[in-house]
């Protein structure tokens, strides 16, 4: 690992679990063993990093659901894979992340989600038109128009004027919201496979 990713990595980790705005450069620096200097060094400034550690997760976002497409014998394996990360990765992201986000660097935030709007849609469309291949997923269903109401709805999880947290548990929220979505598009042979794909699964 070179220094720069020792430092996204670092900072990552403070953002996600404490929100961005109370994470301090000597804070990265004493999370990652390294000096401020060595960090100014290699980034700007906190703003730098964070735009740094956003493009770095969701590389890492592109290429795990790459993956699980890969090793994955039907779409509906595909499926609870990714229900099952979404939900872990729900765990290690503070809300206080994500307000941050929105509220002091509404720039980074705007361009995370334009830049997910394209990449995350073009990986849900292939993995649409997988599904009617394999006679899982619907066959009149408009694989791009699809992809995106998904990808927007699953954005208002982020959304506490619509889902307030107290009330609606972002992992609850999160599963009722996917897997009710991939029912609907479901066939009847794709709801049995997920249904006993569910039965089996842990999560």
């Amino acid at each position: 690992m070179d220094i720069r990713e020792r430092i996204i990595t670092g900072a990552g980790k403070l953002f996600y679990s404490k929100g961005i705005k109370r994470v301090t450069m000597d804070d990265i620096s004493t999370e990652i063993g390294m000096s401020k200097r060595t960090i100014y060094e290699n980034f700007r400034d906190k703003t730098e990093i964070l735009r740094a550690t956003v493009d770095f997760l969701s590389d890492k976002h592109r290429q795990e659901v790459d993956q699980m497409q890969s090793e994955s014998g039907n779409v509906m394996e595909v499926i609870i894979k990714i229900l099952r990360y979404g939900l872990e990765s729900i765990d290690l992201v503070s809300p206080m992340y994500l307000e941050d986000m929105q509220k002091f660097f509404p720039r980074i935030w705007e361009e995370t989600i334009q830049k997910g709007r394209k990449s995350a849609q073009k990986q849900l469309q292939d993995l649409l038109e997988r599904g009617k291949k394999e006679g899982l997923f619907r066959a009149e269903i408009n694989t791009g128009l699809v992809a995106r109401i998904f990808y927007e709805q699953l954005n208002l999880i982020h959304s506490n004027e619509a889902f307030p947290i107290e009330e609606f548990p972002r992992k609850e929220l999160f599963e009722n919201m996917f897997l009710n979505f991939a029912r609907g598009i479901s066939t009847r042979k794709g709801v049995e496979v997920m249904e006993e794909l569910l039965g089996r699964a842990s999560y």
